[in-house]
C-alpha cells in the first residue's frame, strides 16, 4: 500500500520567521538593515554591526500566540463527505529565542556572533478534523549560528559579511487513507548547511542611513526516516531523504531622523520563493515516499515605521508591514495555510541606565482569508493527483498576536 505523506510545508513554505529582534518588531522590522540600535542589527544587516555603540549583548524572546480557524470538507471520489468541520487554534504558540553579541576590534573593525531561527512553524490540528488524512502535525524549527565581522572605511560607509551555520529538524504526522483508519504515518528529518550574508550601511547625510542586506540560499539534504504504525499485522518503516532550498533575500532600507524626537523607517525585502517547485521524499522503500507540487512565487514585504523620543529614558515605536505571501488558492496547502499579511506592531524600549536597556513590543498580523482545494499526488506519478484520497476543501481566517522582550547591555 503506497503512502502519499504529504509534506508540502516540512522544512520551509512561506514561514520566514522575523523575530530575531523585539527592538526592530516595534517599527514592523522597517529599519532594520539600516538603524544600527543595538547589536540585533547582525541578523539583518552584517554592515550595522560597525556603528553600534560599544560592545554589546541583546538577548531577548519572542512568543507567537496560537490562534488560527479552519472550516471546511474532506469529499471523497465517489463525492461521499468523509468528515466536514471547523478547527480552531491549530497554530500552536511557540516560543523563540535570540542573542547576539558585538564588539569592536579596532576604530574599523567589529565582530559579532549571533543565535537565531530564520524559519519555522508549528501547526498541530485536532486528531479528528475534516483534513486529518492531508496532514495533523507540522513542526519544524531552524537556528542559524552567525559569525559577523565589519570593515568601516570611513565615519560615513562600512561593509560586513558574515558566515551561517543552519541546523533544520522536522516532524510531520498525518492518517493515512480513509481505508485504514487507524494507521498514522509519521516523518522526521534533520540536516546542517552553511550559507553567508553580506552587507553595506552608508551615512549619506548627518542623520540619513541607507543599507543594503543580502542573505545566501541555504541547500540542506534532510535525511531522516518514514514510519507507518497501525497496520497490520507490522509497522512500515523507511530511511528518507528529502533536498531543499530555503531561498535566498535582499533587503532596501532606509532610517532618517527628522530631530531629536522623530525617527522615520522604510524597508522593501525581497525573497525568491520561486526556487520551491516540488517536495520530493525519497524512501528507500519506494512505497513511502512522496510528492508534492509546490510553484511559489517571488515575494515582496514593505515596511514602515517610527519612533518617538518621548523622554531620554523612554522611546515609543510603531510600525505598518506589508508581508506577501507566496502561497495562494492554487496551491495552498493545509500545512501551508499562509496567505498576504498585514502587520500592525507597537513598542517601546526603557533606558533606566547608559549601560543598560529593554525593548518591548506586540504585533497583530492579519493574514488575508484564503480558500484550500487541495489534492495529493504520489510519487511515481507526478502529474497529476491521485484520485483515492479525494480533495480536501475549506476557508482558513487565520491571525497572528506576538509578543518579544529583549534586554541589551553595553560593557
Amino acid at each position: 500500500m503506497a503512502v502519499s505523506f504529504h509534506s508540502s510545508s516540512a522544512f520551509s513554505a512561506g514561514y520566514g520567521i522575523n523575530e530575531n529582534s523585539a527592538s526592530y518588531m516595534g517599527t514592523a522590522y522597517a529599519g532594520r538593515a539600516s538603524n544600527p540600535q543595538d547589536a540585533s542589527v547582525a541578523a539583518n544587516n552584517p554592515a550595522g554591526i560597525a556603528y553600534v555603540e560599544g560592545t554589546q549583548v541583546s538577548v531577548g524572546s519572542a512568543i507567537i500566540l496560537e490562534g488560527g480557524e479552519f472550516e471546511g470538507q474532506h469529499t471523497l471520489p465517489t463525492g461521499t463527505v468523509a468528515a466536514q468541520g471547523k478547527t480552531e487554534d491549530f497554530v500552536s504558540t511557540s516560543g523563540i529565542p535570540f542573542g547576539h553579541f558585538v564588539m569592536p576590534l579596532n576604530e574599523q573593525i567589529s565582530f559579532g556572533i549571533s543565535g537565531y531561527a530564520p524559519n519555522g512553524i508549528e501547526l498541530d490540528y485536532d486528531e479528528d478534523w475534516a483534513g486529518r488524512y492531508f496532514g495533523n502535525k507540522t513542526s519544524v524549527k531552524t537556528v542559524n549560528l552567525q559569525g559577523t565581522i565589519s570593515y568601516k572605511f570611513q565615519d560615513d560607509f562600512s561593509v560586513g559579511f558574515g558566515l551561517i551555520g543552519s541546523y533544520v529538524e522536522g516532524e510531520l504526522t498525518q492518517n493515512v487513507n480513509p481505508g485504514v483508519p487507524a494507521a498514522k504515518a509519521k516523518i522526521n528529518g534533520d540536516a546542517k548547511t552553511l550559507g553567508w550574508t553580506l552587507g553595506a550601511l552608508w551615512n549619506v547625510y548627518d542623520k540619513t542611513y541607507v543599507g543594503l542586506a543580502y542573505f545566501s540560499e541555504l541547500d540542506f539534504e534532510l535525511e531522516g526516516d518514514v514510519k507507518v504504525e497501525g497496520l497490520s499485522p507490522n509497522e512500515m518503516k523507511s530511511d528518507a531523504k528529502l533536498d531543499i532550498t530555503m531561498p535566498e533575500k535582499a533587503a532596501l532600507s532606509l532610517t532618517h531622523e527628522l530631530n531629536d524626537e522623530w525617527t522615520l523607517m522604510a524597508e522593501a525585502t525581497w525573497t525568491r520563493w520561486s526556487r520551491f517547485e516540488e517536495f520530493y521524499v525519497r524512501a528507500d522503500n519506494n512505497d513511502l515516499s512522496s510528492y508534492v507540487p509546490i510553484n511559489w512565487k517571488d515575494v515582496w514585504a514593505w515596511s514602515f515605521g517610527a519612533t518617538w523620543q518621548v523622554l531620554p529614558e523612554w522611546k515609543l515605536r510603531a510600525g505598518y508591514m506589508f508581508d506577501e505571501s507566496p502561497v495562494d488558492d492554487d496551491n495552498r496547502t493545509v500545512r501551508t495555510p499562509d496567505s498576504d499579511r498585514n502587520w500592525f506592531t507597537v513598542g517601546a524600549n526603557w533606558r533606566p541606565d547608559t549601560n543598560i536597556s529593554v525593548d518591548i513590543s506586540y504585533a497583530y498580523v492579519s493574514l488575508k482569508e484564503g480558500k484550500i482545494s487541495e489534492s495529493k499526488y504520489s510519487a511515481d506519478q507526478r502529474t497529476t493527483p491521485n484520485p483515492f484520497y479525494g480533495t480536501i476543501t475549506g476557508d482558513y481566517k487565520n491571525s497572528s498576536n506576538i509578543v518579544a522582550a529583549q534586554l541589551n547591555y553595553i560593557f
